[in-house]
């Protein structure tokens, strides 16, 4: 099983929120998640849920047919920062 993602997403995401799917990866492969929930909305779908810089963020993937870990998008989430305790 490996992390993968989308280059121009990557490149998206360290433009627009200061983070990389390459630190998400080196978090998951460490364990440094808090929960894998799945997505309400989308059931193929899941969430790490992580504490970055003291704030909590929502880690969106999929499992592929080679059972990679898909990264898909992250973002700092004030729901579950309320609900997992991150900085108030």
């Amino acid at each position: 099983m490996d992390i993968i993602w989308d280059k121009n997403k990557n490149d998206l995401l360290k433009l627009s929120r200061n983070i990389s799917f390459e630190e998400i990866s080196e978090k998951i492969v460490n364990k440094e998640y808090i929960d894998i929930i799945e997505n309400p909305i989308r059931e193929d779908q899941l969430y790490f849920i992580m504490s970055i810089n003291n704030y909590i963020w929502i880690l969106l993937f999929i499992i592929d047919e080679k059972l990679n870990i898909v990264l898909k998008t992250a973002f700092p989430s004030r729901k579950f920062n309320m609900k997992y305790g991150g900085r108030k």
